[in-house]
Protein backbone atom coordinates (compact mmCIF):
# COMPACT_ATOMS: atom_id res chain seq x y z
CA UNK A 1 0.00 0.00 0.00
CA UNK A 2 1.06 2.42 1.85
CA UNK A 3 1.87 7.69 2.57
CA UNK A 4 2.71 10.57 4.46
CA UNK A 5 1.18 13.11 5.17
CA UNK A 6 1.82 16.37 6.35
CA UNK A 7 3.82 16.88 9.28
CA UNK A 8 6.12 15.67 6.31
CA UNK A 9 4.57 17.75 3.66
CA UNK A 10 4.05 21.18 4.79
CA UNK A 11 6.39 23.49 3.55
CA UNK A 12 7.86 25.79 6.27
CA UNK A 13 8.94 22.39 8.11
CA UNK A 14 11.38 21.66 5.73
CA UNK A 15 13.60 25.26 6.27
CA UNK A 16 15.99 25.05 8.64
CA UNK A 17 14.69 27.69 11.76
CA UNK A 18 15.82 30.66 12.79
CA UNK A 19 18.11 29.37 15.72
CA UNK A 20 20.11 26.70 14.29
CA UNK A 21 22.29 25.61 17.28
CA UNK A 22 19.84 25.61 19.57
CA UNK A 23 16.54 22.91 20.51
CA UNK A 24 18.13 19.82 18.88
CA UNK A 25 17.53 18.56 22.16
CA UNK A 26 14.63 19.77 24.35
CA UNK A 27 16.34 21.62 27.29
CA UNK A 28 20.05 21.43 26.21
CA UNK A 29 21.92 24.93 26.24
CA UNK A 30 22.38 26.56 22.59
CA UNK A 31 26.32 25.09 20.63
CA UNK A 32 29.16 27.69 21.30
CA UNK A 33 30.75 26.04 18.64
CA UNK A 34 29.01 28.67 16.00
CA UNK A 35 26.83 31.58 16.25
CA UNK A 36 22.74 30.53 15.73
CA UNK A 37 21.37 31.15 12.13
CA UNK A 38 19.22 33.44 14.20
CA UNK A 39 22.21 35.63 15.17
CA UNK A 40 22.05 39.72 14.26
CA UNK A 41 22.94 40.26 10.49
CA UNK A 42 22.57 36.42 9.55
CA UNK A 43 19.99 35.88 6.53
CA UNK A 44 17.42 33.17 7.61
CA UNK A 45 18.57 29.32 7.12
CA UNK A 46 17.70 27.84 3.91
CA UNK A 47 15.06 25.40 3.10
CA UNK A 48 16.18 21.45 3.82
CA UNK A 49 15.19 20.87 -0.03
CA UNK A 50 16.81 17.09 0.07
CA UNK A 51 13.59 16.20 2.85
CA UNK A 52 11.07 17.40 -0.31
CA UNK A 53 13.22 15.01 -2.44
CA UNK A 54 12.70 12.24 0.28
CA UNK A 55 9.00 12.73 -0.16
CA UNK A 56 8.74 12.68 -3.68
CA UNK A 57 10.67 9.31 -2.81
CA UNK A 58 7.92 7.98 -0.90
CA UNK A 59 5.50 9.28 -3.41
CA UNK A 60 6.60 7.43 -6.32
CA UNK A 61 7.18 4.30 -4.34
CA UNK A 62 3.62 4.35 -3.23
CA UNK A 63 2.75 4.97 -7.20
CA UNK A 64 4.49 2.04 -7.87
CA UNK A 65 2.92 0.30 -5.38
CA UNK A 66 -0.74 1.02 -5.38
CA UNK A 67 -0.86 0.86 -9.76
CA UNK A 68 2.00 -1.06 -10.88
CA UNK A 69 2.69 -4.24 -8.12
CA UNK A 70 -0.96 -5.79 -8.63
CA UNK A 71 0.76 -6.95 -12.06
CA UNK A 72 3.43 -8.88 -10.03
CA UNK A 73 1.52 -12.10 -11.47
CA UNK A 74 1.66 -10.84 -15.23
CA UNK A 75 3.43 -12.75 -17.37
CA UNK A 76 7.08 -11.48 -19.20
CA UNK A 77 8.79 -8.81 -18.78
CA UNK A 78 5.69 -6.73 -16.67
CA UNK A 79 4.92 -9.31 -14.12
CA UNK A 80 9.27 -9.50 -13.30
CA UNK A 81 9.09 -5.22 -13.29
CA UNK A 82 6.33 -5.23 -10.89
CA UNK A 83 8.13 -7.40 -8.79
CA UNK A 84 11.25 -5.72 -8.94
CA UNK A 85 9.01 -3.10 -8.14
CA UNK A 86 7.60 -4.92 -4.88
CA UNK A 87 10.98 -5.67 -3.79
CA UNK A 88 12.16 -2.00 -3.81
CA UNK A 89 9.09 0.14 -2.92
CA UNK A 90 6.44 -2.27 -1.11
CA UNK A 91 6.80 -1.04 2.34
CA UNK A 92 9.36 1.61 1.90
CA UNK A 93 8.18 3.83 0.81
CA UNK A 94 5.35 4.19 3.73
CA UNK A 95 8.17 3.86 5.78
CA UNK A 96 10.10 6.78 4.66
CA UNK A 97 7.07 8.51 4.51
CA UNK A 98 6.60 8.31 8.22
CA UNK A 99 10.11 9.13 8.63
CA UNK A 100 9.94 11.76 6.86
CA UNK A 101 6.91 12.98 9.11
CA UNK A 102 8.74 12.66 12.02
CA UNK A 103 11.80 14.84 10.87
CA UNK A 104 9.13 17.59 10.08
CA UNK A 105 7.86 17.64 13.10
CA UNK A 106 10.90 18.71 14.86
CA UNK A 107 11.51 21.18 11.89
CA UNK A 108 8.17 22.29 12.19
CA UNK A 109 7.82 23.11 16.18
CA UNK A 110 11.58 23.84 16.66
CA UNK A 111 11.28 27.85 16.14
CA UNK A 112 8.42 27.73 19.22
CA UNK A 113 10.83 25.32 21.20
CA UNK A 114 13.65 27.63 21.18
CA UNK A 115 11.64 30.82 22.28
CA UNK A 116 10.17 28.56 25.06
CA UNK A 117 6.48 28.37 23.85
CA UNK A 118 6.66 24.23 24.28
CA UNK A 119 2.58 24.07 25.11
CA UNK A 120 2.35 26.24 21.52
CA UNK A 121 4.60 23.75 19.74
CA UNK A 122 2.95 20.42 21.34
CA UNK A 123 -0.42 22.23 19.87
CA UNK A 124 0.44 22.86 16.82
CA UNK A 125 1.73 19.58 16.03
CA UNK A 126 -1.52 17.72 17.17
CA UNK A 127 -3.20 19.83 15.41
CA UNK A 128 -1.09 18.89 12.09
CA UNK A 129 -1.99 15.17 13.41
CA UNK A 130 -5.77 15.90 13.87
CA UNK A 131 -6.39 17.29 10.43
CA UNK A 132 -4.46 14.83 8.67
CA UNK A 133 -6.55 11.99 10.70
CA UNK A 134 -9.87 14.12 9.34
CA UNK A 135 -8.56 13.87 5.62
CA UNK A 136 -7.44 10.47 6.12
CA UNK A 137 -11.12 9.58 7.13
CA UNK A 138 -12.78 11.28 4.49
CA UNK A 139 -10.61 9.85 1.94
CA UNK A 140 -12.15 6.27 2.96
CA UNK A 141 -15.53 7.08 1.62
CA UNK A 142 -13.58 6.48 -1.74
CA UNK A 143 -14.11 3.13 -3.11
CA UNK A 144 -10.41 2.58 -3.61
CA UNK A 145 -7.61 -0.08 -4.20
CA UNK A 146 -5.71 1.80 -1.64
CA UNK A 147 -5.14 1.50 1.61
CA UNK A 148 -4.71 5.00 3.05
CA UNK A 149 -2.94 5.57 5.54
CA UNK A 150 -3.25 8.57 6.61
CA UNK A 151 -5.28 8.31 9.50
CA UNK A 152 -2.53 6.11 11.52
CA UNK A 153 0.02 8.54 9.95
CA UNK A 154 -1.82 11.45 11.39
CA UNK A 155 -2.87 9.60 14.85
CA UNK A 156 0.76 8.85 14.80
CA UNK A 157 1.41 12.78 14.95
CA UNK A 158 -0.64 13.54 17.23
CA UNK A 159 1.02 10.33 19.82
CA UNK A 160 4.06 11.65 18.78
CA UNK A 161 3.23 15.44 19.53
CA UNK A 162 4.09 16.06 23.19
CA UNK A 163 7.24 13.20 22.82
CA UNK A 164 8.58 16.65 20.85
CA UNK A 165 9.68 17.58 24.28
CA UNK A 166 11.82 14.39 25.11
CA UNK A 167 15.39 13.87 25.11
CA UNK A 168 16.69 11.90 22.11
CA UNK A 169 18.14 9.00 24.42
CA UNK A 170 14.19 8.33 25.71
CA UNK A 171 12.81 8.48 22.57
CA UNK A 172 15.30 5.76 21.57
CA UNK A 173 14.79 3.55 24.40
CA UNK A 174 10.83 3.51 23.19
CA UNK A 175 11.76 2.83 19.96
CA UNK A 176 13.52 0.25 20.71
CA UNK A 177 11.07 -1.13 23.36
CA UNK A 178 8.28 -0.92 20.96
CA UNK A 179 10.30 -2.21 17.97
CA UNK A 180 11.53 -5.44 19.84
CA UNK A 181 8.16 -6.07 21.46
CA UNK A 182 5.16 -4.64 19.26
CA UNK A 183 5.16 -7.20 16.78
CA UNK A 184 4.97 -9.93 19.12
CA UNK A 185 2.28 -8.63 20.78
CA UNK A 186 0.74 -7.79 17.65
CA UNK A 187 1.11 -11.42 16.82
CA UNK A 188 -0.66 -12.79 20.04
CA UNK A 189 -3.71 -10.43 20.08
CA UNK A 190 -4.58 -11.57 16.73
CA UNK A 191 -3.84 -15.33 17.22
CA UNK A 192 -6.06 -14.82 20.45
CA UNK A 193 -8.70 -13.46 18.29
CA UNK A 194 -8.35 -15.38 15.15
CA UNK A 195 -8.15 -12.66 12.91
CA UNK A 196 -6.05 -11.36 10.17
CA UNK A 197 -6.74 -8.05 9.90
CA UNK A 198 -9.60 -5.80 11.03
CA UNK A 199 -9.12 -2.17 9.92
CA UNK A 200 -7.62 -1.04 6.39
CA UNK A 201 -8.07 2.74 5.49
CA UNK A 202 -10.75 4.09 8.35
CA UNK A 203 -13.75 5.67 7.26
CA UNK A 204 -16.06 7.82 9.60
CA UNK A 205 -18.37 5.17 9.28
CA UNK A 206 -15.99 2.85 11.52
CA UNK A 207 -16.72 5.39 14.29
CA UNK A 208 -19.77 3.15 14.39
CA UNK A 209 -17.87 0.21 16.33
CA UNK A 210 -15.44 2.49 18.32
CA UNK A 211 -14.31 -0.88 20.04
CA UNK A 212 -12.91 -2.33 16.75
CA UNK A 213 -11.65 0.67 15.12
CA UNK A 214 -9.55 1.44 18.46
CA UNK A 215 -8.02 -2.52 18.30
CA UNK A 216 -7.40 -1.98 14.96
CA UNK A 217 -5.81 1.51 14.82
CA UNK A 218 -3.57 0.59 17.73
CA UNK A 219 -2.85 -2.94 16.66
CA UNK A 220 -4.66 -5.15 13.97
CA UNK A 221 -4.75 -2.92 11.32
CA UNK A 222 -2.69 -2.63 8.47
CA UNK A 223 -0.53 0.30 10.04
CA UNK A 224 -1.08 -0.08 13.60
CA UNK A 225 0.09 2.72 16.00
CA UNK A 226 2.31 0.02 17.55
CA UNK A 227 4.10 -0.09 14.27
CA UNK A 228 4.15 3.55 12.82
CA UNK A 229 5.11 5.66 16.26
CA UNK A 230 8.14 4.20 16.34
CA UNK A 231 8.78 5.37 12.30
CA UNK A 232 7.80 8.69 13.44
CA UNK A 233 10.01 8.75 16.71
CA UNK A 234 12.91 7.68 14.38
CA UNK A 235 12.57 10.46 11.99
CA UNK A 236 12.80 12.55 15.04
CA UNK A 237 16.17 11.69 16.67
CA UNK A 238 17.68 11.38 12.84
CA UNK A 239 16.37 15.10 12.13
CA UNK A 240 17.89 16.26 15.49
CA UNK A 241 21.43 14.50 14.74
CA UNK A 242 21.25 16.13 11.21
CA UNK A 243 20.71 19.76 12.95
CA UNK A 244 23.55 19.11 15.68
CA UNK A 245 25.70 18.42 12.21
CA UNK A 246 24.74 21.39 10.66
CA UNK A 247 25.47 23.35 13.84
CA UNK A 248 29.25 22.14 13.47
CA UNK A 249 29.67 22.16 9.71
CA UNK A 250 29.49 18.35 9.71
CA UNK A 251 27.00 17.83 7.76
CA UNK A 252 28.19 16.06 4.54
CA UNK A 253 29.68 13.44 7.36
CA UNK A 254 26.17 13.41 8.79
CA UNK A 255 24.72 12.45 5.13
CA UNK A 256 27.36 9.56 4.78
CA UNK A 257 26.76 7.98 8.23
CA UNK A 258 23.43 8.13 7.77
CA UNK A 259 24.03 6.30 4.11
CA UNK A 260 26.29 4.13 5.08
CA UNK A 261 24.20 2.92 8.21
CA UNK A 262 20.71 2.96 7.27
CA UNK A 263 21.98 0.87 4.31
CA UNK A 264 24.22 -2.19 6.75
CA UNK A 265 21.14 -2.07 9.30
CA UNK A 266 18.95 -3.13 6.37
CA UNK A 267 21.04 -5.47 4.16
CA UNK A 268 21.85 -7.40 7.50
CA UNK A 269 18.35 -7.41 8.29
CA UNK A 270 17.60 -9.05 5.24
CA UNK A 271 20.25 -11.57 5.34
CA UNK A 272 18.80 -12.93 9.00
CA UNK A 273 15.52 -13.10 7.43
CA UNK A 274 16.80 -15.15 3.93
CA UNK A 275 18.72 -17.36 6.83
CA UNK A 276 15.56 -17.84 9.00
CA UNK A 277 13.14 -18.23 5.83
CA UNK A 278 16.08 -20.71 4.62
CA UNK A 279 15.52 -22.98 7.89
CA UNK A 280 11.51 -22.43 8.02
CA UNK A 281 11.51 -23.68 4.68
CA UNK A 282 13.63 -26.71 5.08
CA UNK A 283 11.25 -27.65 8.25
CA UNK A 284 8.53 -28.25 6.37
CA UNK A 285 6.61 -24.42 6.43
CA UNK A 286 4.51 -23.69 3.13
CA UNK A 287 6.50 -21.46 1.46
CA UNK A 288 3.94 -19.23 0.83
CA UNK A 289 3.24 -18.76 5.08
CA UNK A 290 7.00 -18.34 4.62
CA UNK A 291 7.36 -15.34 1.81
CA UNK A 292 3.83 -14.00 2.45
CA UNK A 293 3.68 -9.90 2.90
CA UNK A 294 1.74 -9.07 6.28
CA UNK A 295 -1.40 -7.47 7.03
CA UNK A 296 0.05 -5.07 10.00
CA UNK A 297 1.25 -7.84 11.89
CA UNK A 298 3.48 -10.88 11.39
CA UNK A 299 2.79 -14.59 11.71
CA UNK A 300 2.57 -16.41 15.30
CA UNK A 301 5.20 -18.55 15.09
CA UNK A 302 8.77 -17.49 16.73
CA UNK A 303 10.42 -17.43 13.80
CA UNK A 304 7.73 -14.99 11.63
CA UNK A 305 9.31 -12.14 14.10
CA UNK A 306 12.73 -12.89 12.64
CA UNK A 307 11.41 -12.20 8.92
CA UNK A 308 11.58 -8.99 6.84
CA UNK A 309 8.28 -9.54 5.33
CA UNK A 310 6.78 -6.16 4.47
CA UNK A 311 3.94 -4.76 6.58
CA UNK A 312 4.96 -7.14 9.30
CA UNK A 313 5.96 -4.91 11.71
CA UNK A 314 8.02 -7.92 12.87
CA UNK A 315 11.49 -6.13 14.72
CA UNK A 316 13.47 -7.66 11.09
CA UNK A 317 11.02 -6.27 9.07
CA UNK A 318 11.15 -2.24 10.96
CA UNK A 319 15.07 -3.09 11.43
CA UNK A 320 14.87 -3.29 7.51
CA UNK A 321 12.51 -0.43 6.29
CA UNK A 322 13.63 1.64 8.66
CA UNK A 323 17.01 1.17 7.48
CA UNK A 324 16.12 1.83 3.61
CA UNK A 325 14.63 5.22 4.90
CA UNK A 326 18.01 6.28 6.72
CA UNK A 327 20.06 5.21 3.66
CA UNK A 328 17.70 7.18 1.25
CA UNK A 329 17.66 10.26 3.17
CA UNK A 330 21.54 10.67 3.26
CA UNK A 331 22.07 9.83 -0.03
CA UNK A 332 19.52 12.47 -1.06
CA UNK A 333 21.65 14.82 1.44
CA UNK A 334 24.70 13.82 -0.24
CA UNK A 335 23.14 14.74 -3.66
CA UNK A 336 21.44 17.96 -2.45
CA UNK A 337 23.51 19.00 0.81
CA UNK A 338 21.65 21.63 3.28
CA UNK A 339 22.89 24.91 1.81
CA UNK A 340 22.39 23.94 -1.80
CA UNK A 341 19.17 25.00 -3.64
CA UNK A 342 18.42 22.98 -7.26
CA UNK A 343 18.39 25.60 -9.79
CA UNK A 344 17.06 23.63 -12.90
CA UNK A 345 13.64 24.43 -13.10
CA UNK A 346 12.97 20.31 -13.54
CA UNK A 347 14.98 20.23 -9.98
CA UNK A 348 12.74 22.96 -8.63
CA UNK A 349 9.59 21.15 -9.98
CA UNK A 350 10.54 17.80 -7.89
CA UNK A 351 10.80 19.67 -5.27
CA UNK A 352 7.76 21.57 -5.16
CA UNK A 353 5.67 18.13 -5.94
CA UNK A 354 7.68 16.57 -2.65
CA UNK A 355 6.60 19.78 -0.69
CA UNK A 356 3.22 19.23 -1.86
CA UNK A 357 2.70 15.37 -0.87
CA UNK A 358 -0.46 15.15 0.84
CA UNK A 359 -2.04 16.88 -1.76
CA UNK A 360 -0.30 15.02 -4.26
CA UNK A 361 -1.26 12.02 -2.36
CA UNK A 362 -5.23 13.02 -1.90
CA UNK A 363 -5.29 13.75 -6.01
CA UNK A 364 -3.98 10.41 -6.78
CA UNK A 365 -6.06 8.22 -3.89
CA UNK A 366 -8.96 10.36 -5.95
CA UNK A 367 -8.06 9.60 -9.59
CA UNK A 368 -7.91 5.64 -8.14
CA UNK A 369 -11.36 5.64 -6.97
CA UNK A 370 -12.73 7.51 -10.05
CA UNK A 371 -11.16 4.38 -11.78
CA UNK A 372 -12.25 1.79 -9.46
CA UNK A 373 -16.07 3.16 -9.58
CA UNK A 374 -15.57 2.99 -13.54
CA UNK A 375 -13.66 -1.14 -13.17
CA UNK A 376 -16.80 -1.49 -10.77
CA UNK A 377 -19.34 -0.38 -13.03
CA UNK A 378 -18.33 -1.75 -16.35
CA UNK A 379 -17.98 -5.04 -14.74
CA UNK A 380 -21.47 -5.12 -12.74
CA UNK A 381 -19.35 -5.42 -9.61
CA UNK A 382 -17.27 -8.52 -10.30
CA UNK A 383 -13.57 -6.98 -10.43
CA UNK A 384 -11.54 -10.14 -11.02
CA UNK A 385 -8.93 -8.69 -13.57
CA UNK A 386 -7.38 -4.84 -12.84
CA UNK A 387 -8.68 -2.84 -16.14
CA UNK A 388 -5.48 -0.53 -17.83
CA UNK A 389 -6.97 2.50 -15.82
CA UNK A 390 -6.75 0.97 -12.79
CA UNK A 391 -3.47 -0.79 -12.68
CA UNK A 392 -0.37 -1.03 -15.12
CA UNK A 393 2.12 1.17 -16.86
CA UNK A 394 0.10 3.21 -18.47
CA UNK A 395 -1.72 4.49 -15.21
CA UNK A 396 0.94 4.80 -13.51
CA UNK A 397 2.75 7.82 -15.89
CA UNK A 398 -0.28 9.14 -15.63
CA UNK A 399 -0.40 9.62 -12.36
CA UNK A 400 2.91 10.63 -12.06
CA UNK A 401 2.63 13.28 -15.28
CA UNK A 402 -0.60 14.67 -12.81
CA UNK A 403 1.62 14.89 -9.24
CA UNK A 404 4.58 16.48 -11.92
CA UNK A 405 2.20 18.77 -13.47
CA UNK A 406 0.61 19.78 -9.71
CA UNK A 407 3.94 20.76 -8.69
CA UNK A 408 4.74 22.55 -11.65
CA UNK A 409 1.94 24.97 -11.37
CA UNK A 410 2.69 25.31 -7.79
CA UNK A 411 6.41 26.40 -8.59
CA UNK A 412 5.04 28.66 -11.16
CA UNK A 413 2.73 30.47 -8.72
CA UNK A 414 5.33 29.94 -6.26
CA UNK A 415 2.70 28.61 -3.51
CA UNK A 416 2.25 25.60 -1.65
CA UNK A 417 -0.22 22.93 -1.78
CA UNK A 418 -3.89 23.54 -1.12
CA UNK A 419 -4.14 21.01 1.59
CA UNK A 420 -0.26 21.99 3.06
CA UNK A 421 -1.77 25.41 3.06
CA UNK A 422 -4.60 24.70 4.90
CA UNK A 423 -2.75 22.34 7.62
CA UNK A 424 -0.71 24.71 8.03
CA UNK A 425 -2.15 27.48 8.67
CA UNK A 426 -4.52 26.16 10.83
CA UNK A 427 -2.38 24.57 13.02
CA UNK A 428 -0.57 27.99 13.46
CA UNK A 429 -4.02 29.45 14.51
CA UNK A 430 -4.83 27.00 16.85
CA UNK A 431 -1.59 26.91 18.75
CA UNK A 432 -1.36 30.63 19.03
CA UNK A 433 -4.84 30.67 21.06
CA UNK A 434 -5.16 30.78 24.29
Amino acid sequence: MDPEATAATTPPSTHLPQRVASAHEPGRPPSASRPSAGSSGRAPAPRLEALDLARLVAIIGMFVTHLFIPLGGAPGLTGLAARAGSVLAEGNASTLFAVVGGCSLVLASRARIARGDRRGAVVQALTRGALVTAIGLLLGFIPTTITVVLVPLGLAMMIAAPLLLVRSRYLIAVVVVLAATGGWINAQVRFALQIVMEIGGPSPLDLLHPVVLARGLLLTGTYPLITWVPYLLTGIVLVRTLLTAIDRGRERDWAVRALLVGAVTTAGAHLVSWAVASWANSQGNEAMFVHLPGFGGPGHSWWNLALANTHTGSPVDMLATSGAAIAVIGLLFLLVPPRRHLQSMAGRVLRRTGAAALTVYTVHVILTGIATIIALLTTSGELETMPWYVAGVGVLIFHLAVAFGVGALLERRGVRGPLEALVSNVAARVSRAR
